[in-house]
């Protein structure tokens, strides 16, 4: 079971992040996806990015509490999403991605730099952000236990990319690029994305 049933962990209301880009209507209405969802767009839409965290409750400092059930949701662990809403008043949010975790900059083979793909400066210290890495469930993540949004845009040049700028684990920072694609897909998942096996 992911969420342990009262005890869901996470906030409910996202906070924090960045906003907005604009996504046309013929962005938002990729291939057959929306149009399955019966949610055909005639209008543009702003995007934005925020976070939520488990929130620290009560029960983390009770000793009768068992310490396997606070491993299980521990506080302060960070997820993000993706919200569409109309850029007009009263700004009605009209969708809503699911949680993902924005991830760590890739390593090279050595582990002493980044990969040649990821460009820049290698930080040192970005090491040990990898310390703290978001778990939740007793499932540990390839993540950061901590990462806050800070910018949102289009990519300068190519309107079908945007970038996102993040801190991991309030330590190093990190830009990366993002399909517009991609962000209504989450934004817009295909039911039939969600069938396991």
């Amino acid at each position: 079971e992911w969420f342990p049933g009262e005890d869901a962990p996470f906030k409910e209301s996202a906070h924090g992040g960045a906003c907005c880009v604009s996504f046309s209507a013929e962005e938002l209405n990729l291939g057959d996806r929306t149009m399955k969802s019966k949610s055909q767009h005639r209008e543009s839409l702003l995007v934005g990015i925020g976070h939520t965290k488990v929130i620290w409750k009560p029960w983390y400092s009770r000793k009768n509490v068992a310490q396997e059930r606070k491993d299980r949701v521990p506080h302060t662990h960070y997820v993000t999403l993706f919200y569409a809403f109309d850029p007009y008043p009263p700004f009605q949010v009209r969708a809503r991605s699911g949680y993902f975790c924005l991830g760590h900059a890739p390593l090279n083979n050595n582990g002493d730099g980044l990969e040649p793909s990821e460009g820049g400066m290698f930080n040192p210290h970005s090491i040990l952000t990898r310390n703290r890495q978001l778990l939740q469930n007793n499932i540990t993540f390839g993540c950061p236990q901590m990462s806050f949004v800070s910018s949102f845009t289009q990519k300068a040049g190519d309107s079908s990319k945007t970038v996102i700028g993040y801190g991991l684990n309030d330590c190093t920072g990190r830009l990366v690029e993002v399909e517009k694609d991609e962000i209504v897909r989450l934004l817009y998942p295909d039911p039939m994305d969600m069938i396991f096996d």
